[in-house]
């Protein structure tokens, strides 16, 4: 092991203190100071490394036993580490907890000056609350700063979770020179556009080396000022205009809406049914002109469309055309099988789903099964609960591939709520059974041309979106705590046909293994990640 008198003078621990100050040096070199001399075969920097990597974050609680157990240290040594901490901790204690309040890049840098001397290209963000007081410091990468390394989630996750209204970028330059790089502004435009998607103020980027700095903030302001400050000169927006690099084809405006939007009620031939012929909660059937004004206006000429949120299916099935490429997804199975049937099918003999189809209307049952003894004199008549039951074991049989089951199943579906006894979900049942129109399966009328290139899928949509590429990307997430899950449960015991134990009066499954993040507390963070991912 190297002693200490042999690197080099300037380097030394006590040297760099009285040429630099204390924030040129590391944690260990500090200690180094403290501890005075190492011991044979360890010098004092080796040493004082091994302590900090033992005690790690428990440093600052830090026995005279504990340090004793280290080779080398000595009573007066132990001594001496200690009783720093516990001078230091007896000050904090007497002056009070105080906010670190970031009001200028000065203020930035000195909070920052470990990575001023590093070696490496390190990039530092300063996350703020409304008041410019620092939540939290947290190093997002090291090594050489380019913006297909650097991922917009990485400084936005802890943003969303911090709950932080702005925040403060710094990045050093080891070579000395802090003029921004093409990377450097590359990566700032990155960051720039995702702050303005998040709505989190991008406060200031600044650059560092050993002996010079460059805010990018100060920049802008005032070029004939060495400091400016973060609130009173105007920071409480984005960088974005300030730094005059190239705005997003769209930007959000409010505006009145004067056309009148009409729809058919009803478009379906006789003994058929389509898409929206369903009640469900939070459907955008009466809103689909207006959508499709939108889509076409801001994005026009596109080939893919994802409804990664489908619910229904109606947007999707909107721009479903021969030209245009419609991924649709939905997280619960008795979605995803009108979708599949609906927008997934391309090969399907309607001869045969109507033989079918009239088969399974043809059937009588008398017996209980699965589903009249839980759903039956309540959410159904018995009558319609027994045959529902029974229909559903009958697909499993006659269906002879995929498709077809989906398209049985989804006739199934829309049969089923035209006859249940609620008011549109099945959270509960209505008190008076009172609709006893007998169970009738339809047709499905779709066009399986327009469906060969489309892609339907069954997944979570923070998983689903890292695995795809689209050129428009509708987002309908839920919008409340209200989980779907627990409102069409019956629906999705009805498709999953596992037959699970049933808990309650409303007879539900356990449907944990199904509840949305978007319906908790983690919304905005499932939110966030959702759009940090989109290719």
């Amino acid at each position: 092991m190297g002693k200490i008198k042999d690197i080099p003078k300037i380097d030394r621990p006590r040297e760099r203190f009285l040429a630099k100050g204390p924030d040129a040096l590391s944690k260990s070199e500090l200690l180094a100071i403290l501890i005075g001399s190492g011991i044979k075969g360890k010098n004092v920097k080796q040493l004082s490394e091994q302590i900090i990597r033992k005690f790690s974050d428990k440093f600052l609680d830090i026995k005279v036993d504990d340090l004793l157990e280290i080779p080398g240290i000595g009573e007066a040594k132990a001594l001496q580490i200690v009783s720093a901490l516990a001078l230091i901790k007896r000050f904090y204690e007497e002056l009070g907890p105080k906010d670190n309040i970031v009001l200028s890049s000065q203020d930035a840098i000195s909070l920052t000056s470990d990575i001023r001397d590093k070696k490496k290209e390190y990039l530092v963000c300063l996350y703020l609350n409304a008041r410019n007081a620092l939540l939290k410091k947290e190093i997002i990468s090291i090594g050489i700063l380019d913006k297909s390394i650097i991922h917009p989630r990485e400084i936005f996750g802890p943003a969303v979770e911090l709950r932080a209204a702005g925040i403060v970028l710094l990045h050093n330059h080891p070579s000395g020179d802090v003029t921004p790089s093409k990377q450097d502004i590359e990566v700032v435009n990155k960051i720039l556009e995702a702050g303005k998607i998040m709505g989190v103020n991008i406060v200031d980027f600044i650059i560092v080396s050993e002996n010079d700095t460059h805010s990018f903030f100060t920049e802008i302001q005032s070029s004939d000022s060495k400091i400016t400050h973060y609130v009173s000169d105007g920071v409480q927006n984005s960088l974005f205009d300030l730094l005059k690099t190239e705005q997003p084809t769209y930007t959000s405006e409010i505006k009145k809406i004067y056309k009148v939007y009409f729809y058919p009620e009803n478009r379906a031939k006789v003994g058929h049914f389509q898409l929206q012929n369903r009640r469900f909660l939070g459907n955008k059937y009466k809103l689909l002109g207006f959508i499709e004004d939108i889509v076409n206006e801001k994005c026009n000429g596109f080939g893919v469309f994802c409804d990664i949120f489908a619910g229904t299916g109606v947007v999707g099935e909107r721009f479903n055309e021969k030209n245009i490429k419609v991924i649709a997804n939905d997280f619960l199975a008795s979605n995803y099988m009108p979708l599949k049937a609906f927008l997934g099918t391309s090969e399907i003999s309607f001869q045969e789903i109507e033989k079918k189809i009239n088969l399974l209307n043809g059937l009588e049952s008398n017996n209980d099964n699965y589903f009249s003894e839980h759903f039956g004199k309540t959410y159904f008549t018995l009558e319609n609960a027994r045959k529902i039951g029974a229909i559903r074991e009958k697909i499993n049989e006659i269906a002879k591939n995929e498709n077809e089951k989906a398209v049985l199943i989804t006739a199934l579906l829309y049969a089923v709520d035209k006859v249940a006894n609620t008011v549109g979900h099945y959270d509960a049942y209505r008190k008076k059974l009172d609709t006893v129109q007998p169970l009738r399966l339809l047709i499905p009328d779709f066009e399986p041309e327009n469906n060969s290139n489309n892609e339907i899928y069954n997944e979570d949509a923070n998983q689903l979106i890292r695995k795809i590429s689209c050129d428009v990307l509708y987002i309908d997430p839920p919008y409340n705590s209200r989980q779907y899950s627990d409102a069409y449960h019956l629906l999705e015991n009805l498709v999953t046909w596992k037959k699970p134990l049933l808990h309650g009066l409303a007879k539900k499954m356990d449907r944990a293994h199904i509840k949305s993040d978007y319906c908790l507390n983690s919304a905005p963070k499932a939110f966030a990640d959702l759009i940090f991912n989109y290719n």
